[in-house]
């Protein structure tokens, strides 16, 4: 299986990650720590993602990481394995335990440049991942933050690295995403509930074969996600899907597959 293909797929998955910025102790006009020198500093952050697979963050202009990312604004995000992902990264197996080791399980940390964004679409996107921060998104000193990938470095599990260019991992071709993602959502789950709880529980999470009322979430060119309060799960594209006007088909077609398993 491609190496790429299983990283973005790590990737897109996660809903949240650890956000690390360079900590200047003279940027602020408090003292904050008895150090001169800058630091890395890290912070745990919600995440969404660009159709290309840039991460859209949220953070408060009163928050140490955005004076942080005004001095300086490359940074780090990592995110880890939280839907199992064992087609995409097989078990480690350890007869000598009887459990399975964390640091056997994939985590990818992305680089770039971390801008505010002002795209109603990525706000969109965010919220419709994550509902609950709708309470403070609006909040006067909210802003929403795309991180534009330079690079990434992927830990797939033991003995398993790779580091990864932009062009390795960015989606380049998606046409119609923008223009119809809210109404193929919206029609899915007013109108087709039940077919989205059959991907569900036939296609995603077999063990919650009873589970009903998921709500489908996002859409992109390497999957959708789902979401049931705080669960949130994902459907996996065998391959890219570049033109957002197919997903009808796609949807159809997927039916008709839960339905045989």
């Amino acid at each position: 299986m491609n190496i790429n293909y299983t990283a973005r797929q790590l990737i897109r998955s996660s809903s949240k990650g650890f956000l690390s910025t360079q900590f200047k102790p003279s940027s602020f006009k408090s003292k904050k720590i008895n150090l001169n020198d800058s630091f890395p500093y890290s912070t745990f952050t919600l995440t969404a993602f660009d159709y290309d697979i840039c991460p859209i963050v949220l953070l408060s202009n009163l928050s140490e990481h955005t004076t942080n990312i005004k001095n300086n604004d490359l940074v780090s995000l990592m995110v880890c394995e939280e839907q199992k992902l064992y087609d995409f990264f097989p078990k480690f197996k350890n007869k000598d335990i009887n459990y399975e080791d964390p640091m056997s399980r994939p985590r990818i940390t992305l680089i770039g440049k971390l801008k505010i964004t002002n795209d109603k679409n990525h706000k969109k996107r965010f919220l419709m991942r994550h509902p609950a921060a709708k309470l403070y998104a609006g909040f006067a000193d909210m802003n929403f933050f795309k991180l534009h990938i330079i690079g990434a470095h992927l830990i797939g599990g033991f003995a398993s690295v790779k580091w990864f260019s932009r062009k390795d991992l960015i989606s380049k071709k998606f046409t119609n995403f923008k223009k119809s993602e809210s109404d193929i959502i919206s029609h899915m789950n007013e109108c087709h509930q039940s077919s989205v709880d059959l991907y569900l529980s036939k296609l995603i999470r077999p063990s919650l074969r009873t589970s009903t009322g998921w709500n489908m979430v996002g859409i992109d060119p390497d999957g959708f996600d789902m979401r049931k309060k705080e669960i949130l799960v994902r459907y996996f594209f065998e391959k890219e899907v570049e033109n957002a006007n197919k997903f009808r088909g796609i949807f159809v077609n997927l039916h008709r597959k839960a339905l045989k398993v």
